[in-house]
């Protein structure tokens, strides 16, 4: 939590930006995912909305159309959370609500790579 936003960043010490944030997570595990946040709508299976476990990847667009292209990524942590790196207000490693105005504008779909 706090890890500073870096765009491109992978060090979860001194910055990352969202897809290197959950890449750095899951690659201390052992498990290997494609390095973007669009890349990584192609990991795993496809998990509904409403069957996330923690440890999901839920998937959205930012870019404020919602078209379906992914441009941002966390991981879902349970009880309608997510942690991500955000480029918003936090610039930061940060736990959002999926279900907030903000989640529900730009959610597109998740993925359960474990």
């Amino acid at each position: 939590m706090g890890t500073p936003y870096v765009y491109g960043g992978t060090n979860l010490n001194k910055g990352v930006d969202c897809s290197g944030f959950v890449y750095s997570v899951y690659k201390n595990f052992g498990v290997n995912l494609n390095r973007s946040s669009a890349g990584m709508a192609s990991n795993g299976v496809y998990v509904e909305k409403s069957n996330l476990q923690p440890g999901d990847l839920v998937l959205f667009d930012t870019t404020g159309v919602n078209d379906g292209k992914i441009s941002h990524v966390g991981i879902y942590i349970g009880n309608g959370q997510y942690i991500h790196s955000t480029s918003g207000k936090e610039y930061c490693v940060t736990i959002s609500e999926l279900n907030n105005d903000y989640g529900l504008r730009t959610y597109v779909t998740a993925r359960r790579v474990l």
